[in-house]
């Protein structure tokens, strides 16, 4: 009797036990998932602050820019493009002879994108300006100076300097602000440099392996589609953000029939 009685005190506890560790389990696993699942991330600006407002301002005008070049082989207004996919997607290299390799039309992509990102944004963050002159300026005094925009791409950055004179009086203090900066994660610069590398093996080889680089880049993705005219689209994506930069090529053309 007293074997029975201690065999059921032991498996009762037992259950207990087994009960207690699948409890601990599921709440240990409900935590894991919660701290898997990120809530969206909220961007907070203090429109207060005239450094914080004209930097959310260079970000959004910047980030708006770089989505038009990425999507648009470089340029904001496409000149020398191919139709494709609903969209014009500038030729960074072209030629319309038979069979001659193309002559490469961006010699400075950098550059460019540099130019093109600037003269784009300067004009939205002029408005910013008006914009806080217009909400601080029944409590301030506002003085400001004429504005001076550079961007800068580097690899995996993007920098906007903004130079500008931005001065705020009331009752005898002043705050002043001389330069605005914005730094931009994206992957902008590196795409250029992979657009030149594909480019230059085109120029010289007719062709790009892009099976072979990506071998050696795993970290990027690069697709091309020929036309029906013979052009080249391509398209480079960077898995770790998720961005994309297309553009097109005319190159070795053959004639019809071959």
């Amino acid at each position: 009797m007293d074997v029975k009685m201690t065999s059921n005190r032991l498996n009762k506890r037992g259950q207990i036990a087994i009960f207690i560790i699948m409890a601990l389990i599921i709440v240990v696993s409900f935590f894991i998932i919660f701290l898997m699942i990120k809530p969206p991330k909220l961007e907070i600006v203090d429109h207060d602050n005239p450094s914080a407002y004209i930097e959310s301002c260079i970000k959004a005008a910047t980030k708006e820019a770089i989505n038009i070049t990425s999507r648009n082989g470089g340029d904001i207004s496409p000149k020398g493009y191919v139709s494709y996919d609903g969209g014009e997607i500038t030729y960074l290299c072209h030629n319309v002879n038979y069979y001659d390799p193309c002559i490469n039309q961006r010699p400075l992509l950098v550059e460019h994108l540099e130019s093109e990102i600037t003269n784009y944004i300067t004009p939205k963050i002029e408005d910013c300006f008006d914009e806080l002159e217009e909400k601080f300026g029944d409590r301030y005094g506002i003085k400001t100076s004429n504005m001076d925009v550079t961007t800068r791409l580097q690899s995996k950055y993007v920098t906007v300097f903004v130079n500008k004179k931005f001065e705020m009086t009331r009752e005898g203090e002043s705050r002043n602000i001389n330069q605005f900066k914005m730094v931009l994660v994206h992957p902008i610069y590196d795409f250029a440099k992979i657009a030149m590398e594909i480019v230059d093996q085109e120029i010289s080889f007719c062709n790009f392996d892009e099976v072979g680089y990506m071998i050696l880049s795993p970290e990027y993705d690069i697709t091309k589609f020929i036309t029906g005219d013979e052009d080249i689209v391509y398209k480079i994506k960077d898995y770790a953000t998720d961005e994309e930069f297309r553009f097109a090529i005319r190159s070795c053309k053959l004639p019809h029939g071959y």
